[in-house]
């Protein structure tokens, strides 16, 4: 039982270290890459495997739809984030999250 616990709290440290290391990662990208990019709005991209522009609004504190489209178009744009259309409702996909947590 000891051994489970053991290798249950080893494979979730190493996956905690690859997300974190994704996140300083891909912090330093979109800083590179986008003006407006900030610490606050990676940890908001790293929360969930998806994010709506809607949260994208309340992290950056705008709500005009059109601004909410071209920041969304420019993460597309770097490959931060992939767009994801089910039914009318879009979403962005963090590929980079979702792969670690894939395994």
């Amino acid at each position: 039982m000891l051994d489970a616990v053991e290798n249950t709290s080893v494979l979730t440290n190493n996956l905690i270290n690859d997300i974190l290391d994704q996140m300083d990662s891909t912090l330093n990208y979109g800083k590179s890459k986008i003006r407006w990019y900030t610490k606050e709005f990676n940890e908001a991209i790293f929360s969930l495997p998806y994010i709506k522009p809607k949260i994208i609004g309340k992290v950056l504190d705008r709500s005009s739809r059109t601004t909410l489209t071209r920041l969304m178009e420019e993460l597309v744009a770097t490959r931060i984030l992939t767009p994801k259309k089910d039914g009318s409702e879009v979403y962005f996909l963090n590929d980079d999250l979702i792969r670690i947590l894939a395994g």
